[in-house]
């Protein structure tokens, strides 16, 4: 059990002290270098990645995994050839074990038959002239070595971070940008609405000038209750007077000046002043001189929502 839990604490301590140099490697990165490559001052950027990297690769190649030797395929002979090792002894001669026949020598095949199999092979297996070499069982390429590995993955590291962080930047920057957009619209509304005030404030100060029977009168928008539109012509009524003043106008012009926060089209023939409205309905409206004006079907939506806190 003690053996288990050694093997099992030193491989992850192995673990830890492969990771720690990716990991230093990719802090140093985010926090130090990567603000100066998205601050575009890439001639710190680039020569400090560059002595960052080769400094990651004098580890990887000295530290991490030293250089070690090649020792050659499995099956090569290594070391000093076998006459020049100590005790060597040659190996015996093949010996014919037919007696020569008239003294003359035996054929070759008598005196070595192990050769037979090395006989060539046929010619129709032989390899076509000018025909590419054999392919070696692993490609013809050397395996990548892992000081090499550890340096490509370092690269893909910085390449990833740089482009993680591009992409959340994008994605903060367009949350800014909107935030700004729906910011900008409520200042825009918020200073149209200040616009259409103070132009209300000043149509409510200013009098009224209407030309009637070759004369000019003059009437303040507070003290009108109601107009009433008569084709080319209006009656506006007002509060104190007992006649209407009849005026040559149509109802869309008196609505440019009259204040549009006091006054309100509830009729296709009647405007009233918003202020002296005594009670309403959903069909009508009864003002403070006790007349009861209609409210037309295409006009109770908007007026149910101008008459919410007035009345």
């Amino acid at each position: 059990m003690e053996t288990a839990q050694t093997g099992l604490f030193n491989y992850l301590l192995q673990f830890v002290i492969q990771i720690l140099p990716y990991l230093f490697l990719l802090l140093l990165h985010h926090f130090l270098l990567a603000p100066l490559f998205f601050r575009r001052k890439l001639i710190v950027y680039i020569p400090v990645t560059l002595v960052l990297l080769v400094g990651f690769g004098f580890y990887c190649f000295n530290f991490g995994n030293p250089i070690s030797f090649p020792q050659g395929r499995p099956g090569q002979f290594q070391g000093p050839p076998p006459m020049m090792q100590e005790g060597f002894t040659p190996p015996p001669m093949p010996q014919n074990d037919r007696p020569p026949v008239g003294g003359m020598v035996p054929p070759f095949d008598t005196v070595a038959p192990h050769f037979d199999s090395m006989t060539p092979p046929p010619m129709n297996e032989m390899p076509p002239f000018g025909a590419p070499p054999q392919i070696m069982p692993d490609g013809g390429h050397r395996p990548m070595r892992p000081e090499t590995m550890k340096l490509l993955i370092a690269l893909l590291l910085i390449g990833v971070d740089l482009g993680l962080m591009a992409y959340v930047k994008n994605i903060r920057a367009e949350k800014q940008v909107q935030a700004l957009k729906a910011e900008n619209q409520k200042n825009q509304e918020a200073i149209e609405e200040l616009h259409r005030n103070a132009a209300n404030i000043r149509k409510a100060e200013n009098e009224l000038i209407f030309k009637t029977d070759y004369k000019q009168v003059r009437v303040k928008p507070d003290n009108i209750l109601y107009i009433e539109g008569m084709g080319e012509y209006l009656k506006i009524f007002q509060q104190g007077a007992a006649t209407p003043l009849v005026v040559l106008m149509s109802m869309k012009r008196i609505l440019e000046q009259l204040p549009d926060d006091r006054f309100a089209r509830v009729h296709k023939s009647y405007i009233v002043n918003l202020n002296r409205i005594a009670n309403s309905s959903r069909t009508q409206v009864t003002m403070e001189n006790n007349t009861t004006i209609p409210i037309g079907e295409s006009y109770r939506v908007a007026v149910s929502e101008r008459l919410k806190g007035k009345v």
